[in-house]
């Protein structure tokens, strides 16, 4: 019989999504190995990671034969087989399709925003990059969220899911270092992330962010706006 290795993680915190696995990984007490892929110094382009994983993007994992590259698909594969108690990833249909479809919302709609508004800034600097469209973009999405919390606790319905630890590091990423969540304006939104930080998993997204605070300041020779609430 083949023995079987514990899961391999590449991963680079100062990504929302890697940080969305950390979380899901400390909250489910897997053990994993992890190895770090330097996305900042082009580590993700050696010849042994694209061999790995050709569209060179991290979170990969490597779970025996299987290598997973899209974050949520790690998340559900991760509580398949780790969440015992089958909440964060429920079993009932009506419940686990709406954790899907909150899932898709953070890939399309919140994630690809915040990447967009992410990249630019690294691409061009901030002092170049039209602040103004990209907060009207994100606060589109902050729109939908606060839209789904109105008559229910969490994203996918009242009980913590998947969805809720996906969204929040993409969340927690535009919020912190540029447009914050205001209890002025979205109420049940801003109820909802103050609840989520207070979860232990939260400080694995809390030092990641910290990191890409620290990187992309430094790289690009400028400081984000102070936040106030």
């Amino acid at each position: 019989m083949t023995e079987l290795k514990r899961p391999i993680l590449f991963y680079d915190d100062r990504s929302p999504p890697v940080r969305s696995c950390l979380m899901l990984i400390k909250m489910l007490n897997i053990d994993v190995e992890l190895r770090f892929v330097d996305l900042f110094k082009g580590a993700q382009f050696d010849k042994d990671f694209l061999a790995l994983n050709p569209q060179h993007s991290v979170p990969t994992l490597v779970d025996n034969d299987l290598i997973l590259t899209d974050s949520h698909v790690i998340m559900i594969h991760l509580a398949e087989q780790y969440d015992k108690a089958e909440t964060l990833w429920p079993k009932a249909y009506k419940q686990r399709i709406q954790v899907l479809n909150r899932l898709f919302f953070e890939c399309s709609f919140l994630f690809r925003r915040d990447s967009d508004l992410m990249s630019e800034i690294m691409r061009k600097g901030l002092d170049q990059v039209d602040v103004a469209y990209h907060e009207r973009k994100l606060k589109e999405a902050y729109q939908a969220m606060e839209h789904y919390l109105e008559k229910q606790s969490n994203m996918a319905g009242d009980q913590l899911t998947l969805a809720d630890i996906s969204m929040v590091t993409t969340l927690s990423t535009v919020s912190e270092l540029m447009f914050p969540v205001l209890a002025s304006q979205w109420s049940h939104l801003h109820c909802w992330f103050a609840t989520m930080q207070q979860l232990d998993a939260y400080q694995v997204n809390r030092l990641g962010l910290s990191k890409l605070r620290h990187t992309m300041q430094q790289t690009g020779h400028f400081l984000f706006p102070q936040q106030e609430d």
